[in-house]
Formats: C-alpha cells, sequence, structure tokens
C-alpha cells in the first residue's frame, strides 16, 4: 500500500511538473534559461549549472564565448567561459565563502543553440562542508531567467531545512545536516532530479514548437 501510495504522488509529482513546464517556455525566445542543481555530501557539495539560450539572445551569449568571432566554440574558448561563469556564481557555508572548482564541462554544437535546445552543462564541486547553504548566480543577469533546487535524499541521512530563493532564483539559502537513517525506504531524492529535468526539457521543447511556428519561411 505504501508503494502504491508513494507511485500516485510520484505521478502527480510529474504532471505538476509539465505544466510548470509550459508556464516556463513562455520565455525560452529571449531569455537565457540557467538552471542549477546542488547536490550535497558529507564532504562536500557538488553543483551542476545547465545554461541554454533562447535564439534570440544566443547572439549575446555567443559574443560573451566566442571571442575570436569566427564562428565556432573552441576548447580555449570553452574553457574561459566556463571560468568566468565560475567567477560568476558564489557558494557559502555558514556564511563564508568557498572556493568551487570546475570538475566538467560540455558545449553543444552552435547550430543546436541556433534551434534554442543547446545546452551548456558545467560541474563544480567544493572540497566544504558546513550547516548553512547559500547560493546565488550572477551570470549575464541583464537577459537570463533561473532555476535552482537543492536534491534532498533521505536514503543518504541528508536533512534539508526550508529552502529561501529570491523571487528570481538568483540565490538560495536553507540549514541541512546529516543523520544516520534506515536505507530500506523508498528514495524520493531521484525524484526531484527527474522533475526538475522535466520542467528545463519541457521549456525546451515547447520553445522549438514556438521558435518554428514563428519563423519565416521562403515564399511564405
Amino acid at each position: 500500500m505504501q508503494t502504491d501510495i508513494f507511485t500516485a504522488r510520484l505521478v502527480a509529482a510529474a504532471s505538476l511538473a509539465v505544466i510548470c513546464a509550459g508556464t516556463a517556455s513562455a520565455h525560452r525566445l529571449d531569455e537565457y534559461l540557467q538552471a542549477t542543481l546542488i547536490g550535497l555530501t558529507r564532504d562536500g557539495v557538488d553543483l551542476e549549472i545547465n545554461l541554454t539560450p533562447g535564439v534570440a539572445v544566443l547572439p549575446a551569449v555567443m559574443s560573451a564565448i566566442d571571442k575570436n568571432l569566427d564562428g565556432r566554440i573552441s576548447p580555449a574558448e570553452e574553457r574561459a567561459y566556463a571560468d568566468q561563469v565560475v567567477r560568476d556564481v558564489e557558494l557559502q557555508l555558514d556564511g563564508k565563502p568557498v572556493p568551487l572548482r570546475l570538475i566538467g564541462t560540455t558545449f553543444p554544437e552552435v547550430e543546436a543553440m541556433r534551434d534554442g535546445l543547446g545546452t551548456i552543462r558545467l560541474k563544480l564541486h567544493a572540497n566544504s562542508a558546513g550547516r548553512q547553504l547559500r547560493f546565488e548566480n550572477r551570470h549575464m543577469r541583464a537577459v537570463s531567467v533561473y532555476l535552482v533546487n537543492c536534491l534532498a535524499s533521505p536514503n543518504d541521512g541528508l536533512l534539508v531545512g526550508r529552502q529561501d530563493r529570491d523571487q528570481a532564483q538568483q540565490s538560495i539559502r536553507f540549514p541541512y545536516s546529516f543523520a544516520d537513517v534506515p536505507r530500506n525506504r523508498p528514495d524520493p531524492g531521484w525524484f526531484a532530479r527527474v522533475a526538475f529535468c522535466v520542467v528545463v526539457a519541457g521549456s525546451l521543447f515547447a520553445a522549438r514548437v514556438i521558435f518554428r511556428h514563428f519563423e519565416v519561411r521562403p515564399g511564405g
């Protein structure tokens, strides 16, 4: 019975995520969607930042990446841009700034970004732990919209307090701690990741549909 209730809640939450995705899509063409996932361990903090430029803001984003203006993104330009994003975000633990280390990057093809579907993925890590976390993203604020969420899995013993975000979701703060808990109960932490990705993916799909609908075609 408990499994059935848990499954029903997942289905309801997934439906809500799809509805939210449709709402978020209204901004996809002319804004830079920056979605951050925060993962906590007993020894550190992991961040995954997904940056997806809408087709209307792609020239501004490319000007920040493609410094030699050749229409391509070289490995050196990828690294330079990733480093800039790292400088534009801030992680604090217990009120003190904590250095973030870039541990992975994935850049899409420029053609995918021209369709509004290319996502830049950055993975960051901090070798620090605390009890109070604050994160803020200040990258390209003039053209951006933000999402931020913490992945809380009780199976890891992670206890997360109230997550307070600013209205734009540029920043988030919350208390957290770890405790020993049984390992044999359902883990809803994976669903936090799925629901968050559904919101982002739904936004991108709806944006492409809108873009294709209004795209000027020869003879049209």
